[in-house]
Parts: C-alpha cells; sequence; structure tokens
C-alpha cells in the first residue's frame, strides 16, 4: 500500500498533479515499542514522569520514588542556599577591602596635603586636597544614595 508521498509521485508521473514536488517526504516517525519498565531517573531535565508509569507502582514504590523526589528537592535548596551565601561573603569581602583601600588613599592624600603644606606648597595642595575632598564626599555620597 502506497503512502502519501508516493501517491502524489505516481499522480506526478501520469500527468494528474498540481505542484511539482521538490523534496521527498519522509516517513513518519514511530517510537519503538518497548517493554522495559519505567526507571525513575534522577536527572534535572526530567519534569514530569508519565501517569501509565506512576499507574504500575505499588504504594510502597510509591511512597519511596516521593521520598526520593523530596530528598532531591532539599538537596536543590541546599545547593541554592549555600551558593546564596557564598556569593554574600564574597560581596561583603569585596566591598571591606575597597573600603580599606579607599581608607588607606584617604590618609595617604590627607598626609600628602600636610606635607606640601608644611613644605610652603600651599597651592599644590590646595588642589590636592580639593580633588581629594571631592572624591572622598562623592563616594561617601554614593554609599549612602544606593
Amino acid at each position: 500500500m502506497p503512502d502519501d508521498g508516493e501517491k502524489k509521485q505516481q499522480q506526478l508521473a501520469m500527468g494528474g498533479g498540481d505542484a511539482i514536488q521538490a523534496e521527498p517526504v519522509p516517513p513518519p516517525v514511530v517510537p519503538p515499542a518497548t517493554k522495559t519498565p519505567f526507571q525513575f531517573n534522577q536527572q534535572i531535565n526530567i519534569q514530569q514522569i508519565p501517569p501509565k508509569a506512576l499507574e504500575k507502582l505499588s504504594p510502597e514504590q510509591t511512597f519511596e520514588l516521593t521520598k526520593a523526589l523530596l530528598q532531591q528537592f532539599e538537596r536543590s535548596d541546599d545547593r541554592q542556599f549555600t551558593h546564596a551565601m557564598e556569593q554574600i561573603k564574597s560581596s561583603a569581602k569585596t566591598q571591606r577591602i575597597a573600603m580599606v583601600i579607599g581608607g588607606l588613599i584617604a590618609v595617604g592624600g590627607v598626609a600628602a596635603v600636610t606635607y606640601l603644606t608644611m613644605q610652603d606648597h600651599q597651592v599644590i595642595a590646595a588642589i590636592l586636597g580639593t580633588f581629594l575632598g571631592t572624591i572622598v564626599a562623592v563616594t561617601i555620597g554614593n554609599r549612602f544614595f544606593s
């Protein structure tokens, strides 16, 4: 018995078709019939268990499957919580280091302004002090408003 693609080709060969088929039509894909039982796989990509597989399970197997699913969800939540805590600790450490470095730069700048003032370089000290004060004010202002 010829399928639809073969029927169209026969009609075209006899001159009874409207359109010319440019590419052959592939046969429909039929999944193979297997007799292996459904096995629960703990891969993350599996989202739903087929309903027919659940119907074949005994109450004990259903309980064990539910318990395994809950354990997997718990492990996933623990992993996410641990990752979030590590990110927070890393962010806090980075901010602490940035504040220490900024403080050292500010103290060094004040020391430089003081030294330049004592060496009778008031104009250079005033320029450096104004620049340093502006940077500190902007940094502190951004910290309070962010």
